[in-house]
């Protein structure tokens, strides 16, 4: 009997220590979805890159969470031929102004994880293009629409808590 005790004692503390249940692994597939980053350092600068699918086409966007909106490289874009949706525009960045349009994007994904179609910038990117490089920026106007949104650089990140439905 004392043993017998000793053993529910043992699984109680157990299943106390891991969440009562639950491994952190378990939980995080419950409710968060983990996007792998390649995560870049250079003379004092980050750069979070994560897979972006648009169409079924794979590209390498930059995880910018001071970004307002999403954008993707015109090159980029013209390859899949996403469709404009109206005439190109200036804008202005921190440092440079330029001449961008606006597409449609009506399948895309992160990672695993579904975004909704959307309207984006198109522009020419200096740093990338349609084949390799960085061929976006996925901004706020995306990351917004999850409860939490924590990025991990040191172990190459990135996790995605969804809103639950109302």
């Amino acid at each position: 009997m004392a043993r017998r005790t000793a053993a529910v004692a043992l699984a109680a503390a157990a299943l106390a220590a891991a969440g009562c249940g639950g491994s952190a692994a378990d939980k995080a597939a419950k409710g968060n979805t983990i996007v792998t980053l390649r995560v870049i350092k250079f003379k004092g600068q980050v750069l979070a890159l994560v897979p972006v699918q648009i169409n079924g086409h794979a590209f390498t966007f930059a995880l910018d969470t001071g970004a307002a909106g999403s954008l993707i490289d015109s090159q980029a874009a013209k390859l899949i031929q996403i469709p404009k949706t109206g005439a190109k525009e200036r804008g202005a960045g921190v440092k440079c102004t330029f001449t961008a349009a606006t597409v449609k994007v009506t399948s895309w994904r992160v990672g695993t994880i579904k975004l909704p179609p959307a309207t984006i910038v198109s522009v020419n990117l200096p740093f990338g293009n349609a084949h390799r490089g960085v061929q976006g920026l996925l901004g706020s106007d995306m990351l917004s629409r999850f409860d939490t949104v924590t990025i991990d650089y040191d172990h190459g990140i990135l996790k995605l808590h969804a809103r639950p439905l109302a």
